[in-house]
């Protein structure tokens, strides 16, 4: 577990410097589309460094399977259950820059909607006036 661990986060930063020394040397290059990085490169050091971002990427989340916490102590069981309480799941994306709300709320109030709806737009045209600005 804990090998699993070191090894993932030592092929991420591995990848991370292989990729920047690629950079600094003249055999990658790195643009930006809209709001995304894109870093392009020739070099076998870049390729090396992304096989290894890929490699760590790949085996992070292996590395925690199987993790038990063997410092709390066991409970003992309970005579009555706890109480049920109501409770929903969902999340938010936000994909360049439109923010995606999804979710099992049972009621998402008037005022969030509002502020979504007003941080998606002023993010949208924030982003658009940056594009138009820079890219001419």
């Amino acid at each position: 577990m804990r090998i699993g661990l070191l090894g993932s986060v030592a092929a991420l930063t591995a990848g991370v410097i292989l990729i920047v020394l690629s950079v600094t040397e003249g055999a990658a290059s790195v643009s930006l589309i809209v709001v995304i990085p894109v870093i392009t490169g020739s070099s076998l050091i870049f390729l090396l460094g992304v096989g290894l971002l890929i490699v760590g990427f790949l085996f992070l989340p292996l590395a925690f399977v199987g993790i038990e916490d063997e410092g709390s102590p066991t409970r003992p069981p309970m005579t009555n259950p706890p109480p049920k309480t109501a409770g929903g799941a969902g999340g938010f994306v936000l994909i360049g820059p439109v923010p995606i709300v999804f979710g099992s709320w049972k009621g998402i109030s008037k005022r969030a909607q509002l502020w979504l709806v007003v941080l998606g737009t002023a993010l949208f045209i924030l982003t658009f006036v940056a594009f138009v600005l820079f890219v001419r």
